[in-house]
C-alpha cells in the first residue's frame, strides 16, 4: 500500500479515486480551487506535521486575494475532504481538526418573486425565447433546481401517476416530484432524450435586467437570479398554508433546517398551533 505523506499526493489520490466520479462542473471548479488558492500555500507540507498554524495561514492567504467568505469556505472545504479521504485510505495519519479555522457567513439567497414581478419577467421572456418561458414557468411550478431540469430526460417521466423522478441530486438522494397541470403540460409537449436544452442562458439573465427586477440592489442576496424561481415555489407554498415538512420533502432538502429559511413566512401556522391549546380551556 502506497504511503502518502505530503498534502499534493493526496490532492493526487482524492482527484484520481474521488472526484473522477463527480460532474464535469465540479471537477473543473475544484481543480481550479486546488491548483490557484490550495497548492500553493500547503502543496508540498507533509500532512503529519499540518497545523492550525498552517490552515490560518491558508486562510489568510485566501483573504488577502479579496475571496468571499463563500470562496474561503469553499476553498477549506476541499482541503478538509482531501485530508479526510488520507485518513479513510491509511488511519494512522494524523491531521488538524478544522473546528475554528473555517469562515462563519450566510450567503443564502431569500430573494423571491410575487406573482406581479414573475408575470413582468414572463412577458419579457415570451418574447424572447418560448423556450426559456416554459423552462421558467416549470422551475415554479415544480422547484427544481437547475442542473436538476437541465439533466431531465423522458426516462425521467411516468405520465401514468404524473410525476418525475429526480436522480443523483445535490444531496445524492433520489426524489419523486408530482407535477401539476402547468408542469405536465409543458414537459408533455418534448419527448426527446433531454426534455430542455441548456442554449443561450444570457436570455433570462437578459430579461431579468430589462425587467428591472435588480434596480438599485447591490446585495447579491438579494438579486434574481435563476435559482431565485426555486425559492420563489417553496416561498408560494409556505405563504398558503403547506407545511415545511411537504415543502422540504419537495425540494429534496437534506434535512429539514434547511427549509427553516421560509419559516417566517407562514406565521399563521404558528398562530394556529397554539390557538389549539386555547380551545382545550374554553
Amino acid at each position: 500500500m502506497k504511503q502518502i505523506k505530503e498534502v499534493h499526493e493526496a490532492w493526487k489520490f482524492y482527484d484520481d479515486f474521488i472526484l473522477q466520479s463527480h460532474s464535469k462542473r465540479s471537477q473543473t471548479t475544484e481543480t481550479g480551487r486546488w491548483k490557484n488558492h490550495i497548492s500553493p500555500i500547503v502543496g508540498e507540507k507533509i500532512i503529519n506535521e499540518l497545523t492550525i498554524y498552517d490552515l490560518l495561514e491558508l486562510r489568510k492567504s485566501l483573504e488577502a486575494k479579496k475571496l468571499s467568505p463563500q470562496t474561503i469556505f469553499h476553498c477549506l472545504s476541499l482541503l478538509r475532504r482531501i485530508l479526510n479521504r488520507v485518513v479513510d485510505y491509511d488511519p494512522s495519519v494524523q491531521v488538524p481538526k478544522f473546528r475554528n479555522v473555517m469562515p462563519k457567513f450566510d450567503n443564502r439567497r431569500l430573494r423571491y418573486l410575487s406573482k406581479s414581478e414573475f408575470d413582468r419577467l414572463l412577458n419579457i421572456l415570451k418574447k424572447k425565447s418560448k423556450a426559456w418561458f416554459d423552462i421558467s414557468v416549470f422551475a415554479v411550478n415544480t422547484g427544481l433546481r437547475r442542473g436538476e431540469i437541465f439533466n431531465l430526460g423522458s426516462e425521467n417521466i411516468n405520465d401514468s401517476d404524473r410525476n418525475i423522478c429526480i436522480l443523483d441530486s445535490k444531496t445524492h438522494k433520489n426524489r419523486v416530484v408530482p407535477l401539476n397541470g402547468t408542469a405536465f403540460k409543458i414537459i408533455s409537449k418534448n419527448k426527446n432524450k433531454k426534455i430542455f436544452t441548456f442554449s443561450a442562458p444570457k436570455i433570462f439573465e437578459q430579461a431579468v435586467k430589462e425587467s428591472g427586477l435588480n434596480d438599485g440592489i447591490k446585495d447579491s442576496r438579494h438579486k434574481v437570479v435563476f435559482h431565485t424561481l426555486r425559492h420563489t415555489f417553496a416561498s408560494w407554498l409556505v405563504q398558503d398554508g403547506v407545511k415545511l415538512e411537504v415543502v422540504s420533502q419537495l425540494l429534496g432538502h437534506s434535512s429539514l433546517n434547511i427549509t427553516m429559511r421560509y419559516a417566517h413566512l407562514a406565521p399563521s401556522q404558528g398562530k394556529s398551533a397554539v390557538n389549539l391549546i386555547s380551545e382545550k380551556f374554553e
